[in-house]
């Protein structure tokens, strides 16, 4: 059984190279064309140079994704883990650089519309992402590497994206850093106008009634009112601001409504000369016993205390705050600038007529096999009849 399984296969490749030899023309024709053409297609495609430049990976403890992800699970909202971490900064970068408004940017930019011919920005963007390729390697550096037909301007377009990429992220990102330090600006300014208009109501006040002189024990009591006052304040902006972008059950959320509670007792104490269980202390004299002159005097003085401390405290607040925005907001990191290349990238046209014309030599085979098939289909079709 073995030798005439044997002596069947070698007749069944005898017969294939008799068709092959009796179509060797065809063979061979379709061959050469496949190889004029592709010398010809691979000679008129114009030269393509790559440049590259990579970005270092996000740090994920800077990351406003981590950070909001970490308040919604303080607050109880532990099943959105899963989704959000399923996408990292990385990722979020790559779609930063896909984005039409990173294309369009670009597009803009480089004049890409005219340089290649499309009438349309939807066009000029399929045309822009065939020549932008864009990958991880295995330590999460992102390359980008983008291909033109001049050399120096694949360069610059390397570059352009990734500074599109660091302005769109500046742009996108709001961190909670930068959240406070907004806030913290605009209620300073709004506390300077309030402590200018203090001191001008105790000038206005001391050029009605002439000097007015507290004692010691009186200026004490109204420094520490309005030092307590304004620390209070100050308190209640900073729980305020991290409330806008933490939940309420933050810690450090816990920590500051202690410490204004705290305070306002110790407030209570100094305003009515008891302690915070409402029992007499005896530590402070109560405002409401001052003389009525000594008495106004006293409020607006304590006033322009309380102001000065909510600026000064308010103030080192926005120190802080722009600390932590520069440490919060994520910057782009470049690891290798793009350069301009000096050899081509593509095409390569060794490689594109070798594939092409064994790609045509594969198809004249088949083509050739095809034929000799439909030819003994034919010669039994006409055998058949005749014997009819």
């Amino acid at each position: 059984m073995k030798g005439n399984d044997t002596g069947r296969d070698e007749v069944m490749f005898i017969d294939y190279l008799r068709v092959l030899f009796r179509r060797r023309y065809l063979i061979g024709a379709v061959t050469l064309a496949s190889l004029i053409i592709s010398v010809i297609v691979s000679l008129l495609l114009p030269r393509q140079y790559a440049s590259t430049t990579s970005v270092l990976p996000p740090q994920s403890g800077s990351s406003i994704g981590i950070q909001a992800l970490s308040q919604l699970q303080s607050g109880g909202i532990g099943s959105l883990s899963g989704i959000l971490g399923q996408k990292t900064p990385i990722d979020v970068w790559q779609g930063i650089i896909r984005s039409q408004t990173v294309y369009d940017s670009i597009i803009e930019r480089f004049g890409l519309r005219e340089l290649y011919g499309k009438n349309t920005m939807e066009s000029a963007r399929g045309a822009l992402d065939g020549n932008v390729s864009i990958s991880l390697t295995k330590e999460d550096i992102l390359v980008i590497k983008v291909y033109d037909t001049d050399p120096a301007r694949a360069a610059k377009m390397a570059e352009a994206f990734v500074e599109e990429l660091d302005r769109h992220n500046r742009e996108l990102v709001m961190t909670s850093g930068s959240r406070k330090r907004a806030f913290l600006e605009k209620r300073l300014v709004e506390a300077k106008v309030d402590l200018v208009r203090a001191e001008e109501a105790i000038k206005a006040f001391q050029g009605r009634n002439g000097a007015v002189k507290l004692d010691e024990q009186s200026r004490a009591i109204i420094e520490a009112y309005g030092t307590v006052k304004g620390e209070l304040m100050a308190r209640e902006i900073e729980l305020n601001t991290l409330l806008t972008y933490a939940a309420p059950t933050n810690p450090k959320a816990e920590l500051l409504r202690a410490e204004v509670e705290g305070l306002k007792g110790k407030l209570r104490e100094i305003e009515n000369g008891e302690a915070a269980d409402g029992r007499g202390s005896g530590a402070f004299i109560p405002l409401k016993r001052f003389p009525e002159l000594s008495l106004q005097f006293a409020r607006l003085f304590r006033d322009a205390k309380v102001q000065e401390t909510l600026y000064e405290l308010l103030t080192q607040q926005l120190e802080l705050a722009r600390i932590d925005e520069a440490n919060d907001t994520p910057t782009v990191q470049v690891l290798d600038h793009a350069k301009v290349p000096e050899q081509k990238a593509k095409p390569r046209r060794a490689l594109i007529v070798l594939l092409s014309t064994f790609s045509g030599a594969f198809a004249s085979v088949i083509m050739a096999f095809v034929l000799e098939y439909a030819a003994a289909l034919r010669a039994a079709s006409t055998s058949e009849w005749r014997r009819i």
